[in-house]
């Protein structure tokens, strides 16, 4: 794993300009919807997602040494990751497209499907394979580790053996969290607006099922691709 330099690299400028992004879209939900359940809530995950390494260099600077697991694998697996914004873009870029200049989640371009597939289907599949190799790759490095004897240590050991029941078991929890999310959003801002157009957080039982069927899809071609990278580890 190649550390990055002290200053930033070409993927911490990619981090910064999907944050300025994803601030532009919330601020035009906020104008458009003028309801802070749906943009807020996206802007403060993403913001968190984008800028996490910018905060752990922060707390964890090049000339401390780890004192536990969890700080190894902040270090490691965020700080001087240079993946890293690859696993966190397609989440930002999700939200980007739900400006309401060019919406993919409502109206036409929300109507569009094709093989039971939707444009949504693009940003879920693509978090989910995002998802799931941060999930492996952070159980293939960190498993890997010897000199940590912790129960997570000893967990993360028996995760990086069945990387991909433990992707899959992490991703279905977080489909869960977000779906459910999406519904209680939904329902709120629709008693408060009573017009599905008037609303941001478009939610329904069968965009649930298409959300699901495109999230395993991105696990599956992950796994594919983990097959193949064979015990490369990120850089």
């Amino acid at each position: 794993m190649k550390l990055e330099k002290s200053y930033p690299t070409a993927r911490d400028f990619l981090r910064y300009g999907l944050w300025l992004l994803v601030a532009l879209t919330a601020a035009a939900n906020r104008r458009e919807y003028r309801m802070q359940t749906t943009w807020l809530p996206h802007l403060l995950t993403n913001s968190l997602s984008l800028l996490l390494p910018d905060v752990v260099r922060g707390l964890l600077p090049r000339r401390a040494q780890a004192r536990n697991l969890v700080e190894e694998t902040l270090v490691k697996m965020v700080r001087d990751n240079q993946d890293y914004a690859v696993y966190v873009a397609p989440l930002a870029v999700g939200y980007i497209t739900s400006h309401p200049r060019f919406n993919i989640y409502k109206g036409k371009w929300g109507e569009m499907q094709f093989a039971g597939f939707g444009l949504d289907s693009i940003p879920h599949s693509a978090t989910a394979f995002a998802l799931t190799g941060l999930v492996c790759d952070t159980l293939r490095v960190m498993g890997q580790q010897d000199r940590f004897d912790s129960t997570l240590a000893r967990a993360l050991r028996w995760g990086n053996q069945r990387r991909a029941v433990v992707s899959l078991g992490v991703l279905a929890l977080v489909t869960f969290w977000w779906e459910y999310g999406e519904y209680r959003v939904h329902n709120y801002e629709m008693s408060q607006r009573g017009d599905v157009t008037q609303i941001n957080m478009q939610w329904s039982a069968a965009d649930t099922v298409r959300d699901v069927r495109s999230n395993l899809l991105g696990w599956l071609v992950a796994m594919i691709w983990q097959g193949r990278r064979g015990s490369a580890v990120p850089r």
